[in-house]
């Protein structure tokens, strides 16, 4: 840029400059440049100061969104334009001031556009429905998905006092409700009525925005949200496609491409590729696909969600540092599946749609209504109501209450807690109807009789429910374990605990019906040991049940968090469970991790 302005000043007439390795290109006094910045956000850096003198300073003001809203409603069609521009603003301004603050609420300038597009579509769709209705219906039906439980009757009292004596029915695509749920049941998932509702309310802002976040706690059912609307517009002859990243896996770099300073050597980035295969149609992505969505599954970061502004925007263009840009096409979207905003910029947060589920939209209930169907289908009828009365004693709502006001050693969500109980379960379950020794014992108990059967059965798996509870719940507790000790003593009526320890220092012995301590499972010591010292562990009561559990998620095929405070022996525990494996089934790799660990050290 300084370079064209000298060369202007020295020959005027020449009208060229030395563009790098590029040639001379010319100037023409129609061409004009234009920065747009809002400086100041995390990810951004001021432009240089000779820069910036070149360049004429224009101060933006707040724009009058009253008057753009009364002529976009006469764009769509409106007569009544000026009133509901003013109803529509009204609403917005007392929603900031009256809602929660939240990162992902958004009342500027895009969101009205959003809805006023949506607005249009819906007058179109039916001239004969008044202009108040309508307008109603666009700003409840397409703001409500983004509103927490705690500010939705604030925000519904709101509705109704600007638009007095209106009920307007939901618009729901029926057809696309049918299918989501017969899809559901084919994957084995709950049909539930919220379940189903957020995949049409997803599919409903993916038919006005081209990129959507995904927002909630883990285990509130973003993954299956997305995944059951993709196959279930499949299955309606909308063939759509997908690609997913972490874009926290790998560096900005490895995300977009860079360039060798060196070389001049262009390598291209993962979501490069995949734009430009979806561009293009290449490789998996057909012209005869409806939908072609990438998905990016991870924690939003200033670092590399501001390079893709330009494509959430308007302009819907990746610009590469190579000078390529590849737009994204009308089957193109972008959704972006995050836990929280919190680290998100305004200007990011406005410029795409928002799909937020609460903890309590879909909640753990459809979870644990597959999981006890795995019950129905094997004909063990003990099994299932012994489970689902344990889950109503147990889970109860003051329990789950008092959960979630005690200290952990990392956070743990309600759904992973619930996660935990039903695979600790499924593993004493099949260990149990799997061991030659618990199987003749189970055999004998039905020869005694059917009664006598059935009390002993309901009381194990009790007692299995019962052990999954302590380290599901009591696991990652930091100094609530006496309390928890308690509750639970006071809740285990049926298999009650025996005086003297902890619940934590129990496990409990399906032939005899009963809880015994850890301690009689623990190994003798190898006295004779002949390895290196540094190997030689002592087996304890801790060790044992650590490695008990360590084993479960194995089995399983379960992560496992291991947190603890430095020197209280997790890697030496860990070490001497893998030590002790079958080699030929379970390989067994260690690696530090850090900040410096990147993803070609991974």
């Amino acid at each position: 840029m300084l370079d064209a302005v000298r060369e202007m000043k020295i020959n005027p007439a020449k009208n060229l400059f030395q563009f790098e390795d590029q040639g001379e290109i010319a100037l023409k006094i129609t061409c004009g440049f234009w920065i747009t910045m809002n400086p100041g956000y995390a990810g951004r850096t001021e432009l240089p100061e000779n820069l910036k003198a070149l360049f004429r300073s224009c101060a933006m003001v707040v724009p009058d969104i009253v008057l753009i809203c009364e002529n976009m409603l006469m764009s769509e069609g409106f007569d009544k334009a000026r009133d509901l521009s003013k109803k529509f603003m009204c609403l917005y301004n007392l929603a900031k001031s009256l809602l929660s603050e939240q990162v992902h609420y958004d009342w500027g300038l895009r969101a009205v556009k959003s809805v006023l597009r949506q607005a249009g579509k819906l007058k179109r769709a039916d001239v004969n429905i008044s202009e108040e209705e309508l307008l109603m219906r666009a700003l409840r039906d397409f703001n409500w998905p983004k509103i927490k439980v705690e500010d939705r009757q604030i925000f519904m009292g709101l509705i109704r006092d600007l638009f007095p004596g209106i009920d307007a029915k939901q618009l729901v695509d029926e057809d696309l409700r049918v299918i989501c749920g017969e899809v559901a049941k084919q994957k084995n998932l709950q049909p539930e009525k919220e379940f189903v509702l957020k995949c049409i309310q997803l599919a409903d802002i993916l038919e006005v925005r081209h990129s959507c976040f995904l927002i909630g706690v883990p285990g509130t059912a973003k993954s299956a949200v997305w995944k059951n609307l993709c196959d279930s517009l499949t299955q309606r002859h909308w063939y759509t496609v997908w690609d997913t990243v972490d874009p926290k896996a790998v560096t900005s770099d490895e995300l977009y491409g860079c360039m060798n300073t060196k070389t001049k050597e262009w390598k291209d980035g993962v979501l490069s590729v995949i734009m430009r295969d979806m561009n293009k149609s290449q490789g998996k992505y057909k012209t005869t696909h409806k939908y072609k969505w990438v998905i990016l599954d991870g924690d939003v970061d200033p670092e590399w969600i501001e390079s893709l502004n330009t494509v959430m925007d308007d302009n819907k263009v990746l610009t590469l540092v190579s000078q390529e840009r590849i737009p994204l096409t009308p089957e193109m979207r972008l959704l972006l599946e995050v836990s929280n905003l919190r680290n998100a910029t305004p200007a990011t947060v406005s410029r795409g749609g928002v799909l937020f589920i609460n903890e309590s939209d879909i909640g753990w209930r459809p979870y644990v209504d597959t999981w006890l169907s795995r019950f129905k289908v094997k004909g063990d009828e003990h099994a299932t109501n012994t489970f689902t009365l344990a889950l109503t004693h147990y889970l109860n709502e003051g329990f789950l209450n008092d959960m979630r006001n005690k200290e952990t050693a990392a956070p743990v969500c309600e759904m992973q807690a619930i996660t935990t109980l039903t695979t600790i379960v499924d593993f004493l379950y099949d260990d149990l109807h799997a061991q030659k020794e618990t199987i003749e014992y189970l055999k004998r108990l039905k020869e005694d009789g059917a009664a006598q059967y059935e009390d002993a059965i309901k009381i194990i798996y009790e007692g299995f429910f019962c052990f999954a509870l302590i380290w599901a719940f009591g696991g990652p507790f930091v100094d609530a374990k006496i309390s928890f000790n308690g509750i639970l003593r006071a809740m285990a009526s049926r298999v009650k605990f025996p005086d003297g320890f902890l619940v934590y220092d129990y496990y409990f012995d399906a032939m005899k019906g009963t809880w015994a301590l850890w301690s009689e499972k623990v190994k003798p010591f190898n006295p004779n040991f002949e390895g290196l010292f540094a190997n030689l562990v002592v087996p304890t009561a801790e060790t044992t049940r650590q490695k008990f559990l360590i084993d479960v998620h194995r089995k399983t095929r379960k992560g496992l968090l291991y947190v603890g405070f430095a020197g209280t022996g997790k890697t030496t525990i860990i070490k001497d469970y893998f030590a002790a494996v079958d080699k030929e089934i379970t390989v067994c790799s260690s690696m530090n991790m850090s900040a410096y660990t990147d993803s070609k050290a991974l």
